[in-house]
């Protein structure tokens, strides 16, 4: 989540998508996690790391040898120019193993086996990333985020129901890019004949920034929308 000072506008968002998580894994809430108190809890991690500027907040759930619920805070202050436009010089699909569609894979639990083969294959092939896909063949994410992908004035991402991640990051990302005049917004099913047939290949995530891709096999990309989301994302933090 994206705290400025010591206030997050979409923390409210957070905290209870995380409750919704625990519950879907059977976890004990204890009646003092409230809102309140996770918020308390960031507040002063923020301040002993007196990270009190644009910062990026992760928080972690886990349990512990007697399975009860514990919680991690890590704190990385933003740069100006996080979101600046990175290059991707070419990206693979991988094929090798894949990523669930069920509900299970939409909540955040790292590393997942198939992100750290992949994660090798990319290493093997000198990629710096590459592209998931589900038992089915359809695109997923790639494995430094979200992927878009545009086909003339139409962006498409990948639907739900693919197995993507369902946070509150990408629900306001989705809502700032339908926002850009000139380009309607799709949310389909996508597979990799689709990357070979776009015009632009953008990869978003929240931790690592914004990415252009410039090839994939024999396509090579334009770089035009991307700097129409860039200016969202600046506009977000």
């Amino acid at each position: 989540m994206l705290f400025s000072g010591l206030e997050c506008a979409t923390f409210e968002e957070h905290y209870f998508s995380i409750m919704a998580s625990m519950r879907i894994f059977r976890r004990s809430i204890p009646m003092g996690y409230t809102p309140e108190f996770f918020l308390e809890e960031i507040q002063k991690t923020l301040k002993v790391n007196a990270a009190l500027s644009k910062t990026l907040v992760c928080f972690y759930s886990g349990i512990d040898a007697l399975t009860h619920p514990v919680f991690y805070i890590t704190v990385k202050p933003l740069k100006p120019d996080h979101f600046r436009v990175q290059i991707v010089e070419e990206i693979d699909v991988f094929k090798d193993f894949f990523w669930h569609s069920d509900y299970l894979s939409g909540i955040r639990v790292k590393p997942l086996p198939v992100q750290v083969v992949a994660d090798a294959y990319c290493t093997d092939h000198a990629y710096t990333d590459c592209v998931l896909i589900n038992e089915r063949k359809e695109i997923v994410m790639s494995l430094n985020g979200f992927v878009f992908l545009r086909f003339g004035n139409t962006i498409k991402t990948p639907a739900e129901n693919s197995g993507v991640y369902r946070d509150v990051f990408r629900t306001r990302l989705i809502e700032q890019i339908k926002t850009i005049d000139s380009f309607d917004f799709e949310q389909c099913a996508l597979n990799p004949f689709d990357v070979q047939r776009a015009d632009e290949f953008v990869v978003v995530s929240l931790e690592q920034g914004l990415f252009a891709v410039n090839n994939y096999r024999k396509t090579t990309y334009q770089k035009e929308w991307i700097y129409a989301v860039e200016q969202r994302l600046n506009e977000l933090i």
